[in-house]
């Protein structure tokens, strides 16, 4: 079964790209209680709606302000913040390029707001790696639900089983095995290497990173 496997997708944020919304908050604004912070910016309805596409940038700040009840310059540099933040971690970076090496497909899936996005993508020089990029905001689809799952896999007419699918929120590796991708929760790059390596019969060790 693992060797019919030869499509890897990649979530982006926490898995390929360094993602640590508590430091960003914290690089902003004086934060007393960071779950509620959390509730009023990264993890609110406004947000979610901003991932999927469905909220422009500026009524993001707008309404984001009036959640935290701060000024709308103060969230213009907490997005400028999210984007210089989202740094890539190379070990997973050289992971790519050894899978593609080897033959493999390789995918992004990622809920993502356009616009910091776009920033990425001009910064960073790794992207070409991928065979595609599927963005949340640019189809108006976003994870957990499982059509911007069947979305990458109609487009690329790709077999469920023949793909794993690596993401740090539990809830997206857990829809993805309900539409028979393997899964694998990623909590850090070391035991994500070593769990893909595991599952692909690959050489147990972190690539090298160029």
């Amino acid at each position: 079964m693992t060797q019919a496997v030869k499509n890897v997708i990649f979530d982006i944020g926490n898995v390929v790209l360094e993602w640590q919304p508590e430091h960003i908050l914290r690089s902003v604004f004086s934060v007393s209680n960071m779950e509620a912070m959390m509730a009023k910016t990264f993890l609110s309805r406004e947000w979610q709606a901003y991932d999927q596409g469905l909220l422009s940038t500026k009524e993001l700040k707008e309404q984001m302000a009036l959640n935290v009840d701060c000024s709308i310059t103060a969230i213009e540099a907490l997005l400028q913040n999210v984007a210089i933040a989202l740094r890539p971690i190379p070990e997973m970076v050289a992971l790519i390029a050894q899978l593609k090496e080897l033959g493999y497909n390789v995918y992004a899936l990622s809920n993502m707001p356009s616009s910091i996005f776009q920033s990425l993508f001009e910064e960073h020089k790794f992207w070409h790696l991928f065979d595609d990029i599927i963005i949340s905001s640019h189809i108006k689809l976003a994870k957990p639900d499982p059509e911007i799952y069947q979305f990458l896999l109609d487009k690329h007419s790709l077999d469920a089983a023949s793909c794993i699918f690596l993401d740090d929120n539990k809830i997206n590796v857990a829809v993805a095995k309900s539409l028979g991708i393997h899964g694998i929760k990623v909590i850090n790059f070391q035991q994500a290497i070593d769990d893909l390596s595991d599952f692909l019969g690959l050489p147990k060790s972190v690539p090298e990173i160029e």
